[in-house]
């Protein structure tokens, strides 16, 4: 006589092959969610040495220092350096500490042109 319905061992089986499933999945989003704090923090660290690189290009003063963002702290690093008379470079560095990677930096390179400025005698 046959009766309908689960065995006890075919209930296990599939209880087991859906909590390897479930394990699967949630592995899954958390490299996911891992992964976008990660490029968030990088777009973050990349438009900041660009903006300080662009306020640099535009002739503001900018400063060495650290600066916390989202509760992430980065550190900047700014190289200026003078390639001929008229023209002047710049590299710019952000550095932070991943929690996964550990130290990760991006950095930018630009030139600004420096016009001669020269006196005019007036003669009288």
């Amino acid at each position: 006589m046959k009766e309908d319905g689960f065995t006890y061992i075919e209930a296990l089986l599939s209880l087991a092959l859906f909590a390897i499933f479930v394990l699967a999945v949630q592995q899954v989003l958390h490299v996911s969610v891992r992964e976008r704090a990660e490029r968030s923090t990088e777009a973050t660290a990349y438009l900041l040495a660009y903006s300080l690189l662009e306020q640099w290009k535009a002739g503001l003063v900018v400063e060495t220092d650290d600066r916390e963002i989202e509760g992430k702290r980065y550190r900047t690093q700014i190289t200026s350096t003078n390639v001929t008379e008229m023209v002047e470079r710049c590299e710019v560095q952000v550095f932070w500490e991943s929690e996964w990677v550990g130290e990760r930096r991006i950095g930018f390179l630009g030139y600004r042109f420096m016009p001669l400025v020269r006196s005019a005698i007036i003669e009288e």
